[in-house]
């Protein structure tokens, strides 16, 4: 072996254990390079969260954020079933959030990094903390109904409309019981029998069951002529021209969750990601760049009060409609999904 040969060898070696222990210390200064990897549902929700929270976390931190659509339980549940987790952090409803805790998909939430003052104790839970609050709401073309539309004639087989609802039977089932007349404080349990009669009335005017960005999708491209929908998302729809109006009757209220799915590659910069985007001023922002509301009372000091007014949760708004009742569905969902997906088929 020649000198040089010996040489860039040894050279060689030093560079190879230099990179190994340069590796090693990023791991143990916070998970994997990359940054953190935050799931949702893609869309304007999505806009929202990437000008609210993953790009001033990322300029205030230094740790990047990428954010993925394809938020869901079933394919969180795949993640950690598989010990394929690419997620950190995702964003989850509540029924998601506690069917995902009690099956042990979940980190506990690290409340020694995570502050959240200011969220009501009620939702800084062991697994997940509740960071927005939204509403489905019912929503028409003006064109199609230029006298509005209520949740009845929604359900009416007799009113003619191309009509869109959500892929799940939570949310859609509340709707259609209120509808047909049961009081908000007398929807749970839910009566699943009667629930699919009201729809059976007009499926088959129902043109699809849609995630929310495809939902709002079809209304600003004019496709269809009422929807049950999340209140952001027809807000930006008419913000982006579609000739729509939407009311809180019949409103369903529900609190989505920050969740860590077990065996997350960053869960320490997964923590400060939540405590950034638990905090006043980042949830203002959210709730300034898509009109959901926050958890964190002290965000109201940061929103102007008209569209304080609009959010879900307002004093106005949070008594014409009910509240999800996320254990009820946490306990049922495995009963009642298959027979909705044959439903669904038939």
């Amino acid at each position: 072996m020649d000198l040089f040969t010996s040489t860039h060898r040894r050279r060689t070696a030093t560079l190879v254990l230099a990179t190994v222990a340069v590796a090693a210390l990023a791991g143990c200064a916070g998970g994997q390079p990359g940054g953190v990897v935050v799931a949702s549902y893609g869309g304007s929700f999505q806009d929202a969260q990437k000008t609210a929270y993953f790009d001033p976390f990322a300029q205030e931190s230094g740790i990047e954020v990428t954010g993925t659509g394809g938020a869901s339980y079933d394919k969180l549940k795949a993640m950690v079933d598989s010990s394929q987790v690419d997620w950190d952090v995702a964003t989850s409803d509540g029924p998601s959030y506690l069917t995902a805790a009690g099956g042990g998909l979940l980190e506990p939430i690290d409340y020694g990094v995570v502050k959240a003052d200011g969220v009501p104790a009620d939702l800084k839970q062991k697994y997940g903390i509740g960071y927005l609050a939204f509403g489905q709401v019912l929503a028409w073309s003006n064109k199609a109904f230029p006298g509005g539309l209520t949740s009845e004639q929604f359900f009416d087989p007799s009113v003619k409309a191309r009509r869109v609802l959500g892929p799940n039977p939570t949310f859609t089932f509340e709707f259609a019981l209120l509808a047909d007349g049961v009081k908000p404080t007398d929807l749970y349990p839910l009566d699943v029998d009667r629930a699919f009669k009201v729809l059976d009335r007009i499926k088959d005017q129902v043109v699809a069951f849609k995630s929310p960005s495809d939902v709002q999708t079809l209304i600003q491209q004019g496709e269809v002529d009422a929807a049950f929908v999340g209140n952001g998302r027809i807000e930006d729809a008419i913000k982006a021209g579609a000739d729509w109006a939407y009311r809180w009757d019949d409103a369903i209220a529900v609190t989505e969750y920050w969740v860590v799915p077990k065996g997350a590659p960053n869960v320490k910069d997964a923590m400060n990601f939540i405590n950034y985007a638990t905090s006043p001023q980042p949830q203002a922002a959210m709730s300034e760049a898509i009109l959901y509301g926050p958890t964190n009372a002290n965000a109201f000091n940061y929103l102007d009060k008209q569209r304080a007014a609009r959010l879900p949760g307002s004093p106005e708004n949070a008594t014409l409609g009910a509240t999800l009742d996320a254990a009820w569905w946490a306990q049922n969902l495995s009963n009642v999904k298959p027979r909705w997906d044959q439903w669904l088929l038939s």
